[in-house]
């Protein structure tokens, strides 16, 4: 029997596998004979096939769970073992009829795989294939909801909104959220979450951005200085920053182009409102002012990442001298 369980939710996919492997085994209590987990970035596919043809003695059943299957995903990542891998091998023992006394599982943690991928392919007509689908912004509130009542954590309405907003569908960042929130304290409130867990980081970049075309550079300093206490780095804010004057580059673009609000955010991918928004900002920068910022942030990127420059200093010292024009 073969799964294949794959999915951008890194929790959610190991719970899966957790929950196929205890039904297979049903009732033997998982251990490292009837249980194997490999990873697939370090171990070749040839390797996890001989596992699954061992016989484990003193069970009736096996699991072999090869995770982080990298070779899955599109783009495929260079890997060091690549040239070793018999890809082959592995194609062929999905083809072949299934052995009834082992569960092969085959994960990677990521939505982006190779769907005309032979292996792919293969796993989708020959195995069961579960898929986390990342949730919408709905469903997203009731599976917080939900995670929190069965943790019987208690929180207030407000709170569990702010924590849903700031968790933004990241079940991993849930999890930990709500690990240091009841540590912190034996009922949530809304200035709980506000304090205990970060914005989202492109939030805050955002919000960066806005600051600075905005004019509001000390306040734009002070956002820094906070999130320089949740060790959010500044090479990270200046790669996000450099995104949103990239973005609003290509809508001062296509703006001349003669383009039409709904027709930019559907050539550029993106919300129509955040166009509407962004697009408010062109009366206070120039396009030449852009560029130069571009340039500006690439340097200072450069400076950081060569030790030439304190990171926060010279980041600082951006946020001051920044004036739209």
């Amino acid at each position: 029997m073969i799964y294949f369980i794959y999915g951008n939710q890194s929790p959610t996919v190991k719970s899966q596998i957790k929950k196929v492997s205890k039904e297979f085994l049903a009732g033997e209590v998982p251990d490292e004979f009837n249980f194997i987990k490999l990873d697939g970035h370090n171990v070749l596919v040839q390797d996890a096939i001989d596992e699954c043809k061992y016989v484990s003695l003193g069970y009736e059943k096996k699991v072999v769970s090869l995770e982080n299957c990298y070779f899955l995903l599109k783009p495929k990542p260079k890997n060091k073992i690549d040239s070793d891998q018999d890809f082959d091998a592995l194609l062929d023992f999905i083809n072949a009829p299934a052995m009834e006394e082992t569960l092969f599982i085959v994960s990677v943690c990521s939505s982006s795989i190779d769907e005309k991928s032979s292996i792919v392919k293969a796993l989708k007509e020959k195995g069961k294939v579960i898929q986390i689908v990342d949730p919408d912004e709905k469903g997203w509130n009731e599976y917080v909801k939900a995670y929190l009542a069965k943790k019987e954590v208690v929180i207030d309405k407000d709170a569990i909104i702010e924590l849903a907003d700031r968790t933004s569908g990241d079940v991993g960042l849930l999890i930990n959220a709500t690990k240091v929130l009841t540590l912190y304290t034996d009922h949530i409130r809304y200035k709980d979450v506000c304090l205990m867990v970060a914005k989202p980081l492109e939030d805050n970049a955002f919000l960066l951005f806005n600051l600075l075309l905005e004019g509001k550079n000390a306040e734009a300093v002070k956002l820094l200085k906070d999130l320089k206490i949740l060790n959010v780095e500044p090479v990270t804010l200046i790669g996000q920053l450099a995104n949103q004057f990239r973005l609003l580059n290509e809508i001062s673009y296509l703006n001349k182009k003669r383009y039409s609000k709904e027709d930019i955010a559907k050539e550029l991918n993106i919300k129509p409102g955040r166009v509407y928004i962004l697009s408010k900002f062109l009366f206070n920068i120039s396009e030449s002012y852009i560029h130069q910022t571009l340039d500006t942030l690439y340097q200072l990127d450069f400076d950081i990442k060569s030790g030439l420059v304190d990171r926060y200093y010279a980041f600082e010292l951006f946020l001051l001298k920044f004036k739209a024009q």
